[in-house]
């Protein structure tokens, strides 16, 4: 529960320092620095042999793919319609691609899930990343007919580039981590020690760090131009995808443990990736764009307690 506190504590004050200094720029390179070291870490238990637990566990596997692919994805789409704003639409549908997350391991751990399940899980939706990536820049286009015209204004010279870069979220959270790791393990030992002794202390700085950061960019600080009505609808509309993602993954999932780190993965969402993503699009989907996000960041953070309360409560039988 502390690493939940610490994360409501660099929100606040990550919001506050924004408010009071007009925000920061982005730079790209805490996107390298969240890489390095909430994915690298992980990597150095990683190898590829760890993949052949997939012809084992398929049912877990391809539970994850059509739940979060496509249900979730099916959902934020038709909640994101009925909100007619395009930014909220968006965020949802980015919500919706994105499962899972860097606290998801913490959660599969504490409710007695499968680990390796869990992992693989979590890198497999880690290599869905430049897919994803490249459906979602192609949202506007599409969706942009059957939605009201983006007011744009206040946008200018907030956000970082005109597009996302499709290969960048893949390049920086699979590709650069994982030659680091393989480099780490050939030659520097005392650092897997190091990191293996001080691992959640490192995750919760970093974490800390990060998001303490975004908040208080200046494409965060567009929380305070919009409208209470803008607010009020952001709101719902996260409320009821993350009431549709909660009521899947508790009834389409058991308590084996198997289950219960799909469970993990259906439950939570990539919530600070998705605040970068963010930033290089405000400008294409207007400043509601980033509120989904933001609201998802109290919602999932304030349910997991509850959630993992369920899983560890009813284990299987």
């Amino acid at each position: 529960m502390k690493q939940i506190a610490l994360i409501v504590v660099a929100i606040a004050l990550g919001l506050t320092v924004g408010k009071v200094t007009g925000g920061f720029n982005f730079f790209s390179a805490v996107c390298l620095v969240a890489g390095v070291f909430l994915v690298t870490p992980s990597l150095f238990k990683f190898h590829f042999s760890d993949f052949s637990i997939i012809k084992t566990h398929t049912g877990a596997i391809f539970k994850n793919l059509w739940i979060n692919y496509l249900l979730l994805t099916v959902a934020a789409l038709i909640i994101g319609y009925a909100s007619q704003d395009i930014g909220i639409a968006a965020a949802l549908f980015l919500l919706a691609l994105l499962p899972g997350g860097g606290m998801v391991m913490m959660w599969i751990k504490v409710s007695g899930a499968n680990v390796k399940v869990g992992f693989v899980i979590f890198m497999l939706n880690l290599a869905l990343l430049l897919p994803v990536t490249l459906i979602f820049g192609q949202f506007y286009d599409i969706a942009a007919p059957y939605f009201p015209p983006v007011d744009l204004s206040g946008i200018d010279g907030i956000s970082a580039a005109k597009s996302i870069k499709p290969f960048a979220p893949f390049m920086i959270l699979i590709v650069i981590p994982f030659v680091i790791s393989r480099v780490i393990l050939a030659f520097f030992q005392g650092i897997v020690v190091f990191t293996a002794m001080h691992q959640q202390t490192i995750s919760k700085v970093t974490m800390f760090g990060i998001v303490f950061y975004l908040f208080s960019l200046k494409t965060s600080q567009l929380l305070f131009q919009v409208s209470l009505m803008d607010l009020a609808m952001a709101a719902i509309a996260t409320l009821a995808f993350y009431a549709v993602a909660f009521t899947a993954a508790i009834k389409l999932t058991d308590k084996t443990p198997d289950d219960k780190a799909v469970f993990w993965h259906i439950a939570t969402r990539y919530i600070t990736l998705a605040l970068i993503l963010a930033v290089f699009s405000v400008d294409t989907f207007g400043a509601t764009f980033i509120l989904p996000i933001m609201f998802a960041y109290f919602i999932q953070i304030g349910a997991a307690g509850f959630l993992a309360k369920i899983e560890i409560e009813q284990p299987a039988t």
